[in-house]
């Protein structure tokens, strides 16, 4: 169930929860635009925790913690992977 915080509607943008297989005490909401290359997702994360880009692999987990999809291909946007309501974990 999507709040506001989530999808705002006509909002081309979602808010997902991060977390890192390395670093457990790392979470985090950050908004995404789903026009952003899979590649940008993961230099604003590099940014915000210092894991390098090529050292990433990134999932799409649901809310109720069941893995959506891998996020290999850098080149496609972040929407191509529908994420709404979701957790990204790397």
């Amino acid at each position: 169930m999507a709040s506001w915080l989530q999808q705002i509607e006509g909002d081309e943008s979602v808010v997902l929860r991060v977390t890192h297989s390395n670093i457990k005490t790392f979470a985090a909401d950050v908004r995404f635009s789903l026009q952003m290359s899979v590649e940008s997702v993961k230099d604003k994360l590099w940014k915000k925790c210092g894991t390098s880009v090529d050292s990433m692999r990134l999932e799409l987990y649901d809310d109720t913690n069941s893995k959506v999809s891998d996020l290999t291909d850098n080149s496609r946007p972040l929407g191509f992977y529908s994420p709404l309501d979701g957790l990204v974990s790397f």
